[in-house]
């Protein structure tokens, strides 16, 4: 690209100079948005078009390029929010009608799909806590308690993929009745179901039998005592029992955490047909948006379910 004409980085000056009046930038803000605002006006002038007679499809294609050229999203977020305050002020002092960027919206960080575990890891991580757990059946020692413990735990969390903060928080009120579903206060305070299935309906019922046989935990008011009998487990000593549970199988530790359990619990539900409405009350997205992460499927398993389920697969033509 050439070098900008002294008029128009002098014309660039003196706007950038209403803007600090008005926002009161700092030097190194006021430099980042001189710098965003020189690339889009030489942009413009290498394609022959007047700054002050662009559209929003100029703009595209600018930002189209901007992209190829591999700019991080932030930085694509920055100069369109330099570029509409330029425009912004152009507008006002009278030297265009419309700004042309006003339909542009941010450029949002692209999230990562979540990691999963797989159904076979997923198994073999339960069965290994059952193994524990049968070691000490008959035994009343702190041994057993832990492995009861982490043992219900991880059911509950595979089955309900619930939040850990929700789940350590639950009173041991609402399983004086245990039932299918639970009503949980999760984020922002908004209340939702969770449901239960069978083997985790057992293992509650199992954790809350020993847990009435210890006298230290009966009058705490939390499903999950701590160690001491007051207050709740600490997420950090989930997170420990978990790590301690998967390397106990070789399992990256890294990889077995509440949070990844939660996203193995969409993930698989999502695999075996749960429609995204549902899975999205049953996690407590406020968005739907939030959910639709876990649409990024393999294309493997997009062309199985395609070939399971598109009516011309039914049809024999001839």
């Amino acid at each position: 690209m050439k070098n900008l004409n002294q008029k128009s980085l002098e014309f660039i000056d003196k706007i950038l100079g209403v803007i600090c009046l008005e926002k009161g930038l700092s030097k190194n803000t006021k430099t980042a948005y001189k710098k965003d605002i020189s690339l889009a006006v030489e942009w413009f002038e290498n394609k022959n078009i007047n700054f002050l007679l662009t559209n929003e499809k100029n703009f595209r294609e600018l930002f189209s390029f901007l992209q190829r050229k591999n700019y991080k999203p932030s930085s694509l977020s920055r100069k369109l929010s330099s570029l509409k305050q330029f425009y912004d002020v152009l507008k006002s002092e009278g030297f265009i009608k419309i700004n042309p960027l006003n339909n542009l919206e941010s450029f949002k960080k692209i999230k990562d799909l979540p990691k999963a575990i797989s159904e076979e890891h997923l198994i073999l991580l339960l069965t290994k806590a059952k193994n524990n757990l049968k070691n000490f059946e008959r035994d009343n020692s702190t041994k057993k308690l832990k492995f009861l413990r982490i043992l219900t735990i991880l059911e509950i969390l595979y089955s309900t993929g619930m939040r850990v903060s929700e789940l350590i928080s639950l009173p041991l009120s609402d399983f004086i009745k245990i039932n299918d579903l639970l009503q949980i206060k999760g984020k922002g305070g908004v209340y939702r179901h969770v449901a239960f299935n069978k083997e985790s309906k057992k293992m509650i019922e199992m954790w809350l039998l020993y847990r009435s046989s210890i006298e230290k935990f009966i009058n705490n008011k939390y499903i999950f005592p701590s160690i001491n009998g007051i207050g709740h487990i600490t997420r950090q000593s989930v997170y420990k029992e978990l790590s301690e549970l998967s390397q106990s199988i070789n399992m990256n530790s890294e990889n077995v955490t509440p949070h990844k359990i939660r996203h193995t619990f969409a993930t698989h539900m999502l695999n075996r047909g749960a429609d995204l409405r549902s899975l999205q009350k049953f996690l407590g997205h406020a968005d739907i948006s939030t959910t639709e992460i876990y649409t990024k499927v393999q294309s493997k398993r997009l062309s199985g379910l395609l070939n399971d389920i598109h009516p011309l697969n039914r049809i024999n033509l001839k």
